[in-house]
């Protein structure tokens, strides 16, 4: 695998739409998570309302919502993935862009055809075994609160 910072003529294009849809998502998301009382809110997620079961990604918001209130220990127990994501993948692609914009550089990743393999393997694996934590800690087809 090969990691690269280049930095172009201009920067690479992202589309306006895909910007707008970014900021709202995370607007949203800010806002729900900024919201007293979310840990005891209503389930969202249609995944688990239409079979019962939780997503590999629910609890999203209530881990949000305590990580902006200064409980990393809280939103790693209820989901270790989404937190982990909020903590280093989120600001590291906030970086990314506004280095893209200001500047012009981008980070290019080159991948084998195996290394490739094994990534989304190792994604996948991830995906897995936090979608099984997420089932114990909340309830393998505990209905919806």
């Amino acid at each position: 695998m090969k990691l690269a910072i280049l930095r172009g003529q201009s920067p690479y294009p992202i589309p306006r739409a895909a910007m707008l849809a970014g900021a709202l998502l995370i607007a949203l998301g800010v806002t729900a998570a900024a919201l007293p009382g979310i840990e005891q809110g209503p389930v969202v997620c249609p995944f688990r309302a239409v079979t019962g079961f939780p997503c590999p990604w629910c609890g999203l918001t209530r881990a949000a919502h305590w990580l902006m209130h200064g409980d990393p220990a809280r939103a790693f127990a209820i989901n270790p993935l989404d937190t982990l994501l909020l903590l280093v993948a989120v600001p590291a692609v906030a970086g990314m862009a506004v280095a893209n914009r200001v500047g012009g550089f981008a980070l290019r990743v080159t991948m084998s055809p195996g290394e490739r393999r094994a990534a989304w393997g190792a994604l996948a694996a991830m995906v897995a075994a936090n979608w099984a934590f997420v089932l114990g800690a909340q309830g393998l087809g505990a209905p919806p609160p």
